[in-house]
């Protein structure tokens, strides 16, 4: 068994997990760009009675450029206005949020308890998990996670093991979905 460690968030913790929750790598933020331009482009171009490859070439690198430029600003409007007003909403409604946790694991599973809840979850029902420098998010379904700030850990020893085990499930769970796609 680990040791217990705890922890009260706040609400910058609160928005900076759901910050990172949104974040994705840049290759399928470009992938997405380009396929929603390209699709786009061409079905502007399908409507237009020129049938010219050099225009439906341009269009589509307009599309590209447009859609890409849409997707920044939301980007930015998520980052600096949506996510912090979420995060103070969510922060104030939900008051488990600001009780004193303790988290603690062993090979099974990871436990969390406050003055309201005990909770606990068996590490083979974690579908996937990601972290940063600041924060480590678990998610027992693809959209519902709960974080853990990574301050809370003594040393980095004890971030570390707890990724181990987090990483032992994620391939475990990448090798049964290979499995399920073979049959």
């Amino acid at each position: 068994m680990s040791e217990k460690f705890t922890f009260t968030l706040n609400e910058d913790d609160l928005g900076a997990a759901y910050a990172l929750s949104v974040k994705r790598p840049a290759v399928e933020w470009i992938g997405s760009v380009l396929l929603i331009g390209i699709l786009t482009g061409i079905a502007i171009t399908a409507m237009d009675p020129c049938n010219d490859v050099n225009h439906t070439i341009k269009v589509i690198g307009e599309m590209i450029l447009l859609i890409g430029f849409i997707m920044l600003i939301i980007g930015i409007i998520l980052r600096i206005w949506w996510i912090p007003r979420f995060a103070r909403k969510i922060y104030r409604q939900q008051k488990e949020l600001h009780l004193e946790t303790t988290i603690w694991w062993d090979d099974e599973k990871l436990y969390s308890s406050n003055a309201q809840t005990q909770r606990q979850f068996a590490f083979a029902d974690i579908e996937k998990w990601r972290s940063d420098e600041k924060f480590l998010l678990i998610y027992p379904s693809d959209h519902q996670f709960d974080f853990l700030p990574t301050r809370i850990f003594n040393h980095p020893a004890d971030r570390a093991e707890l990724i181990r085990r987090l990483q032992a499930v994620s391939y475990t769970h990448l090798r049964a979905h290979e499995t399920e796609a073979d049959l």
